[in-house]
């Protein structure tokens, strides 16, 4: 270093020669010029590009290979079998060479990630994840949605039974609500139940019902390239989160609804918990758009759906029973999260959902008008039909059956059946326990007509008012009869 000063300082102040400095300083008039111009670091050679031979011919033969071999992203082109194919080829090169190379290739296809920002209220991300509870002692696998605002690091999370369109929709309905407000946009892969077709760049055309959605709640919908998931890399990880922190040990509930108060109250506590968060949760919600006044209808509809001869109908793959006199009409049903409702006119029924493929037949509330006048019918469904009745009918089924057979008992549960239609299930249940009291005929009592006699009108003279008169019944009469051998 002492002799680079010292050239420079006889070149550039003293006003010396370069060649006079190049002899007295006994070095070459390239070293002088380097020193004096500056052009390198001193001490550090000029790095010098060099010609390579066997290294172009590896890139040619490489660019070769990698042009014509087909790989998907599990079979992919390793550095060493690329080194055998270009042996293979006739070009001797060597292996250290050719993984090099791929390494430089590798590196610069790389993509380049950019630190964003997120000014409030401007972002959500969504994602779903899946995850296991225990649901009234049965392990499920349930789906767990996950809204996060990007500002506030805020969460909204509920777990589904389904990854369907009703659920994804279901979910924003109670993120937006939670909030209190709705974000400008929110980011989602391109999952079925929000994109319908994927179009050129980052063009959609959006799902009917989702683009409902977007419309009813005022916000714009981006979608991630597909098969790259670092786009949304902040519900990603965050979703992983929720389940490592608040879903371990595996929680377990009478019911799923149990469950999500539980895991959202602990996901929230969490949040709260933060220093941090009071500031930057109050400057998002200042900032988010207010939420619709009218609540989202996330249930799927359906439009003239038929109810077959069965007076049955068929909604996301169940079948479910409707009243008789819908049979062979026209309904409209809405299929939501947990229920399912069918509309005929101002009349509706309503059902908790059940799987794909399972039936739901209510005999006791949509059957019992056609029961009363098909006894082999009442007795083919008898078991499910007393279940659903209830009350006293169970007894009263296995007690005729006992002395009739089935046969006949269905005859008579259907006279009994019409007394259900006709004066009303209370009523007749009031009577069967009655006659099954008295030792009499259910059937004969049901065919009574009933009266209905205000209590107002019942005047009891004061000296009878101890006196308790038991009920008789036609087997008294018949004691009566055989009484001195009479009969």
């Amino acid at each position: 270093m002492d002799k680079v000063a010292a050239i420079r300082h006889s070149v550039l102040v003293c006003g010396h020669s370069r060649r006079w400095a190049s002899r007295a300083f006994d070095v070459s008039r390239k070293t002088v010029d380097r020193y004096v111009d500056g052009d390198v670091e001193p001490g550090k050679r000029k790095a010098v590009s060099k010609v390579s031979p066997q290294r172009d011919k590896a890139i040619k033969a490489l660019d070769a290979i990698i042009s014509v071999v087909q790989v998907d992203k599990k079979q992919r082109l390793t550095a060493k079998r690329a080194h055998e194919l270009i042996v293979e080829g006739g070009d001797v090169v060597g292996v250290t060479l050719v993984k090099e190379l791929m390494a430089q290739r590798r590196r610069a296809a790389k993509e380049v990630f950019v630190p964003l920002e997120y000014p409030p209220g401007d972002l959500a991300e969504v994602d779903f994840f899946e995850a296991e509870v225990d649901v009234a002692g049965e392990r499920k696998t349930v789906h767990l949605f996950v809204m996060r605002l990007m500002s506030s690091g805020r969460d909204f999370c509920w777990l589904y039974p389904r990854q369907d369109q009703v659920c994804f929709l279901d979910g924003h309905v109670r993120a937006f609500e939670f909030f209190g407000g709705v974000p400008a946009r929110c980011a989602y892969d391109n999952l079925k139940a929000a994109v319908k077709k994927i179009l050129v760049g980052s063009e959609r055309q959006l799902s009917p019902r989702f683009l409902a959605l977007t419309v009813h709640a005022t916000f714009e919908a981006n979608f991630c390239r597909p098969y790259t998931g670092h786009d949304k890399g902040g519900v990603e990880a965050r979703g992983k989160n929720i389940r490592l922190q608040s879903l371990v040990p595996i929680p377990s509930g009478a019911t799923l609804d149990d469950i999500n108060e539980t895991m959202l109250a602990d996901v929230d506590r969490r949040y709260r918990a933060k220093q941090a968060s009071a500031a930057s949760w109050s400057t998002e919600l200042a900032a988010l758009n207010p939420p619709p006044r009218r609540r989202f209808d996330a249930r799927r509809p359906m439009f003239e759906v038929p109810v077959s001869s069965r007076s049955t109908v068929t909604i996301e793959g169940a079948m479910y029973s409707v009243p008789s006199s819908w049979a062979r009409l026209r309904v409209t049903t809405y299929a939501g999260v947990d229920e399912v409702e069918a509309r005929c006119g101002e009349a509706s029924v309503v059902r908790r959902r059940i799987p794909k493929g399972a039936r739901d037949i209510d005999y006791a509330a949509h059957y019992l008008d056609v029961l009363c006048t098909k006894p082999q019918a009442v007795r083919q469904v008898a078991g499910s039909l007393m279940a659903q009745l209830g009350g006293g009918f169970p007894a009263v089924w296995a007690k005729l059956v006992e002395d009739h057979g089935a046969s006949e008992a269905a005859r008579k549960m259907a006279r009994i059946l019409r007394g259900v239609v006709e004066p009303g299930r209370d009523e007749c249940e009031r009577r069967v326990s009655m006659a099954m009291a008295m030792g009499e005929s259910v059937s004969r009592v049901l065919l009574v007509p009933v009266i209905d006699t205000p209590s107002s009108q019942v005047v009891v003279p004061g000296a009878f008012e101890d006196v308790v008169v038991e009920l008789s019944s036609v087997a008294h009469f018949d004691a009566l009869l055989t009484v001195g051998g009479v009969h």
